[in-house]
């Protein structure tokens, strides 16, 4: 008992508090604010399900987003019918219990690395208060943390020799985002490597169907509902969306966009088979740290080089090189910093109006491209003995993942 009034009343657990406190404050701060894809979209969802039938609604094709998410803004629009005018902070809010989430996973994470339960709860304030993240929902009144958290889950519990429990999770996720892709190729090596079997890999399609059953049952049609994603790649047709990606440097007529957009999806699947495959002979040792790296590397890889992303669409990158950066300090420090900037500033065209002017695409797109290279580097270097200290490494991780 001495023991946890000691560690309460300690400067650091004060600290921590603190800083979960600002976290809540810069949070706050963010709520009122009505933005442009709140206005455009998530408002009228809102308006469409209160004037249909609550949840009935969700039998409808009125959104271009994942019916699970449409389940639960139907909760929220029911408690905005009990307490008018709380559509907005609810949004919000459902976004920031998420931002929880992944922060708390995300130390969870670290934490299989070090005893020391600070540093772990270091990491989780970490990404609880990156820039991005706090502007995600609490401004932008986006979900992204939905499927970021529950991909952390999943990473957390194959960490854990937990592959069908991992699955399930990433399943949710990819059932509220297609973005979930981006660590697809994680499973792919994992699989070619023979730490992850194949049919494990079958909860996945397994939670997406069974999440669309409601929806099916409410009267949408069950092929509409496996084929929403599908729909989703061709509704934006520019190559880049202010994100810092590899088209920030390509300009073309609007007759040539179609053409290289199938093009640039085409050599983002090589560029990830290259990768599998350069893992694969160099031998890269696919322990905890393994598969991290490629976790980040991989968050920072499809989306620098697909075509049509959003600047939002780098949370995965973001969060998980933190993750991986509190794991392998001294060769990854950087490298959260440098995706984290680059993802900041190109939120400033659209979330603040800055105008595009604002901040030149080129040089962020530079900088994720370092932050990717230096992540290749350190991920391919991963099959000699860790240099790190020994310290760091005091809780035991099984090898086998596949269980």
């Amino acid at each position: 008992m001495s023991v946890i009034r000691s560690r309460v009343a300690s400067p650091e657990t004060l600290l921590l508090v603190a800083l979960v406190a600002v976290g809540a404050a810069v949070r706050y701060v963010g709520f009122p604010t009505v933005s442009p894809d709140y206005a455009s979209f998530i408002r009228p969802w809102g308006q469409f399900i209160a004037s249909h039938g609550g949840f009935e609604a969700v039998g409808e094709n009125f959104a271009n987003y994942n019916v699970p998410y449409l389940y639960l803004l139907a909760g929220l629009v029911w408690l905005d019918q009990h307490l008018p005018g709380t559509l907005l902070p609810l949004v919000k809010l459902l976004s920031v219990g998420f931002d929880v989430m992944l922060a708390y996973y995300a130390a969870r994470i670290v934490a299989l690395r070090n005893r020391d339960w600070r540093l772990a709860a270091l990491a989780g304030l970490v990404v609880l208060l990156l820039p991005t993240v706090v502007l995600n929902g609490a401004y932008w009144a986006q979900c992204d943390s939905i499927y970021a958290a529950f991909v952390m889950a999943g990473l957390y519990h194959l960490l854990r020799d937990r592959p069908w429990l991992a699955m399930a999770l990433v399943g949710v996720a990819f059932s509220f985002k297609l973005q979930t892709v981006f660590v697809f190729p994680v499973l792919m090596v994992l699989v070619l490597a023979g730490r992850l079997r194949w049919y494990q890999l079958s909860a996945i399609p397994a939670v997406y169907v069974l999440l669309a059953v409601p929806a099916w049952l409410a009267g949408r049609p069950f092929g509409d509902l496996m084929l929403i994603y599908s729909e989703q790649s061709g509704q934006y047709q520019s190559l880049t969306l202010n994100a810092p990606t590899v088209y920030t440097f390509v300009k073309a007529a609007p007759v040539m966009l179609a053409t290289l957009r199938t093009a640039g999806t085409l050599l983002a699947v090589a560029a990830v088979l290259v990768l599998a495959y350069t893992v694969l002979i160099r031998r890269v040792r696919l322990d905890s740290p393994g598969i991290l790296l490629l976790a980040a590397t991989s968050a920072i890889l499809v989306p620098f080089l697909l075509p049509g992303m959003h600047e939002r669409y780098f949370i995965l990158a973001e969060t998980l090189t933190v993750v991986a950066a509190f794991w392998l300090p001294r060769r990854m420090w950087f490298v959260p910093i440098l995706v984290q900037f680059a993802s900041f500033l190109s939120y400033a065209a659209y979330l603040f109006k800055a105008g595009s002017g604002a901040v030149d695409l080129r040089i962020l797109a530079l900088l994720m491209f370092t932050a990717l290279i230096a992540s290749i580097a350190v991920l391919l270097r991963h099959n000699a003995p860790d240099p790190e200290p020994e310290r760091l490494a005091p809780t035991p991780v099984s090898h086998t993942i596949a269980g």
